[in-house]
């Protein structure tokens, strides 16, 4: 009875073994859409601009204006993925209402309060990539309240609003955020 009893037990944790291993290994995470300098995009939205053949030049060039903003560069990045979701909030590790979400890689939504944005440079990226370069989670840093050198850098573009060419306009209160109290 003993030895029923050893090959009963180990078979009872060869079998927890393999599920244990079976649910630790979970999905792979998505393969990027494209790759800019080292970062991955996820498109997952349907926003007019989205779809258009100049979307990997402009997540580089918004990349680009938004880590000069920061004091950053590319290497700092690489690896990363940026996720385009076309839901009014993205996933931020329980923040209500989050519109952008650095958690190691960047999420950000396309349309804020239920429009799509016109363009990627209208999104949360810029403020994403000031956590994803110097972190302050509290905002503190004096940069999270000004943004006109990087608006200047990325305005004048077109957006797209499904029809035709319209206005890429920034509204720097999607990128701003006052100091968190505690």
């Amino acid at each position: 009875m003993a030895s029923r009893n050893a090959t009963g037990t180990a078979t009872v944790h060869a079998v927890a073994l393999v599920a244990l291993l079976a649910a630790g290994c979970g999905q792979a995470a998505p393969a990027p859409d494209f790759t800019v300098r080292g970062v991955g995009v996820l498109v997952r939205s349907d926003a007019p601009f989205t779809a258009q053949p100049d979307l990997a030049q402009r997540i580089e060039s918004t990349l680009e204006a938004s880590l000069a903003y920061w004091g950053g560069s590319f290497e700092q990045v690489a690896g990363m993925t940026v996720t385009l979701d076309g839901a009014r909030y993205v996933q931020c590790g329980g923040v209500p209402g989050a519109i952008g979400c650095y958690d190691g890689d960047i999420r950000v939504s396309t349309g804020d309060l239920g429009s799509a944005y016109a363009c990627v440079e209208q999104t949360a990226l810029v403020h994403e990539v000031g956590h994803a370069v110097i972190g302050d989670r509290e905002h503190a840093d004096p940069r999270w309240m000004d943004f006109e050198a990087v608006a200047a850098a990325l305005d004048g573009r077109s957006g797209y609003d499904g029809e035709a060419l319209t206005d890429c306009r920034l509204a720097l209160s999607v990128w701003r955020h006052p100091p968190c109290r505690q």
